[in-house]
């Protein structure tokens, strides 16, 4: 939008979008959601991560909703006790059951929120939390470890229904295989 003087039609149009009620002036920005990219940022963290593909079940009630009319409420974070039943990667792929409860960790971008379906297929890279969950269940395995799946708007952590390339791709990446994202940062 160019700088300069208003027209006498355009002031009147600008009046008009005053009395309107207040409205988010940008849209959400996201790179591709890309499994080698993922893999990279959890391979590169600090904390540690395992990755899942199995069927996610939560209590979908449990989700953030944005408040239009007041969203800087929208919490930045919702935590929700969830269950994980599927098979966790080893180099032979996905092999090593995995069945247990974890901390699903909706997170909201401003008023911009993931969404999920429980009984959703899902490739989720899972952050050990060592039994901190925080979502008032302990989300912990037999050795005291929880596990937590953050996705956000953009993304994050998980992959709902992917792909059989997406599973191939992570597995590769385990192996030290070629781990190149397909959507270079710009």
């Amino acid at each position: 939008m160019s700088k300069g003087r208003l027209r006498p039609a355009a002031g009147l149009a600008v009046l008009s979008l005053c009395s309107l009620p207040f409205a988010p002036a940008h849209a959400l920005s996201c790179l591709p959601h890309d499994v080698a990219r993922t893999y990279e940022q959890a391979a590169q963290s600090d904390d540690t991560y395992i990755v899942v593909h199995g069927t996610l079940t939560f209590d979908e009630s449990r989700l953030p909703k944005t408040d239009w009319q007041n969203q800087q409420k929208t919490p930045p974070n919702t935590l929700i006790p969830a269950r994980l039943e599927g098979q966790a990667l080893t180099r032979k792929g996905f092999v090593a059951p995995f069945t247990r409860p974890i901390t699903f960790n909706v997170q909201c971008l401003g008023p911009w929120c993931a969404s999920a379906e429980s009984g959703t297929p899902y490739l989720a890279f899972l952050r050990r939390t060592d039994g901190q969950s925080g979502a008032g269940t302990s989300g912990s395995s037999d050795t005291g470890n929880s596990y937590q799946l953050d996705i956000n708007a953009c993304g994050g952590m998980g992959f709902a229904e992917p792909s059989e390339q997406a599973l191939e791709t992570v597995v590769q990446c385990f192996r030290g295989g070629p781990c190149k994202p397909q959507h270079p940062r710009p």
